[in-house]
């Protein structure tokens, strides 16, 4: 439930940055994109939507992981999301195109999910050095997000969806 959520985040958040503090020494996050929760404007097929998504502020720390040690990060995050039952894992084939410079991990049950990114962008062939990014060049990031419903529209919702239980779902009518 949406009333929950923050809260879970931020114990969460917490505990990876904890983890990644003690076997990699991994300190001094920064925040940025602040979090907040922000309504869905439809369901794809018409109508409103009583779903809402959450974002966590995107957590960034600049330090230099030895590239050998890039997985061993991930699995830390996979680990403690496991025992969030964020556990199925989700592949970004974009970022496959670079694994010279960057990994990343992506964990997720249902609409929430985890992810880090572990990077060094000096060693990709096409890095340029520019004063005015603002970047993480170097380092590691963190992202929780989670799509939910409040408590008070669990009602609304479950009779709203109830004349469509057990049909296959047809293609979405609009980019909603």
């Amino acid at each position: 439930m949406a009333e929950e959520v923050e809260a879970r985040a931020n114990q969460l958040i917490s505990e990876v940055k904890d983890a990644l503090e003690a076997e990699y020494g991994i300190t001094e996050w920064t925040t940025s994109n602040e979090g907040g929760w922000f309504p869905e404007e439809g369901n794809g097929y018409g109508g409103t939507s009583l779903l809402t998504t959450y974002n966590s502020a995107s957590y960034g720390a600049e330090i230099r992981i030895p590239v050998e040690q890039w997985d061993d990060v991930i699995d830390t995050v996979r680990t403690i999301t496991q025992k969030y039952e964020i556990s199925e894992e989700r592949n970004e084939t974009y970022i496959e195109e670079y694994p010279e410079w960057m990994r990343f991990g992506g964990f997720y049950r249902g609409t929430e999910s985890f992810d880090i990114m572990v990077q060094d962008d000096t060693l990709n062939p096409e890095h340029a050095t520019s004063d005015s990014d603002d970047e993480l060049v170097t380092g590691v990031s963190l992202l929780y997000v989670i799509t939910t419903i409040s408590k008070g529209d669990r009602d609304e919702f479950i009779q709203r969806a109830a004349p469509y239980e057990g049909l296959r779902l047809p293609e979405a009518t609009t980019s909603d």
